[in-house]
């Protein structure tokens, strides 16, 4: 009876992540400033200053989920600690990039290609822990789960 209420409760646990995981990168995604990174590399420095408006929703699921996280294999618990810790501090790592505006022009773009990598590195991995919390939600239909 225990292992039956463990796997509910680690199935329960995953989709909520699922929808966490996905409002997270729809964040970024959907910031239009945060896609303007990209044009860093062309010298389009103007839209920097609007990166301080950049927030973060809550973690909410997973900062009331934190003790529960063994429910996981440690490899699917430290990829998930690692994601909401990067998400965490993402916004923090706009926000200094928008006052670098002030500053030269080469170092700006330089941390704006950075903050661009570091973007693509969280979404690539919250993609990576959507389709493992997905398998372990619905073992019958995973394809069925998406951020889209």
């Amino acid at each position: 009876m225990f292992l039956f209420g463990r796997s509910r409760s680690r199935r329960g646990l995953a989709s909520a992540l699922i929808g966490e995981i996905t409002a997270v990168i729809d964040g970024m995604e959907r910031f239009e400033e945060v896609r303007k990174l990209e044009d860093m590399e062309i010298g389009a420095e103007q839209n920097l200053d609007q990166l301080g408006a950049f927030i973060m929703p809550r973690f909410s699921v997973y900062e009331s989920n934190a003790a529960r996280l063994d429910l996981f294999d440690a490899a699917l618990e430290r990829q998930i600690v690692y994601f909401f810790t990067s998400a965490g501090s993402l916004a923090g790592h706009l926000h200094a990039l928008a006052l670098t505006k002030k500053g030269s022009t080469k170092l700006c773009k330089q941390h704006a290609i950075d903050a661009q990598k570091e973007i693509n590195g969280l979404s690539e991995l919250g993609d990576d822990l959507l389709r493992d919390l997905r398998k372990l939600v619905s073992k019958r239909q995973p394809a069925t789960i998406s951020r889209a």
